[in-house]
């Protein structure tokens, strides 16, 4: 029986990182409030998927797989913007705390 538990949790585990991985937040949220996870792993894919949740205004519509009526588009998938000219940067950050912050002060986070 913990054998078919285990199996199950672990199917369930790489759905969610799966659908997360192509921005389908509907799909991975559906899974994560159905399966059977222990809870230090549900807690974890859970604040991925809020934080995915909290900056998707901030992201470009075409990441996201559940806009899209082909469901079968990923990230990879997105169509290249026009080309560019100058330069560019891309910033990625992780500040502790961030998302307890937004949580409980989100117009201060704005």
């Amino acid at each position: 029986l913990e054998a078919k538990k285990m199996q199950a949790a672990i199917a369930a585990t790489e759905h969610i990182a799966s659908s997360l991985s192509r921005f389908d937040l509907t799909s991975a949220e559906a899974v994560l409030n159905t399966a059977a996870l222990p809870s230090p792993l549900h807690d974890a894919l859970k604040r991925i998927l809020t934080n995915l949740e909290m900056y998707r205004p901030y992201l470009p519509d075409a990441l996201f797989a559940d806009l899209h009526s082909d469901a079968s588009m990923s990230g990879r998938d997105v169509p290249a913007p026009g080309l560019l000219s100058g330069r560019a940067a891309i910033v990625f950050t992780d500040i502790q705390g961030s998302t307890a912050t937004w949580e409980a002060c989100p117009d201060g986070m704005r």
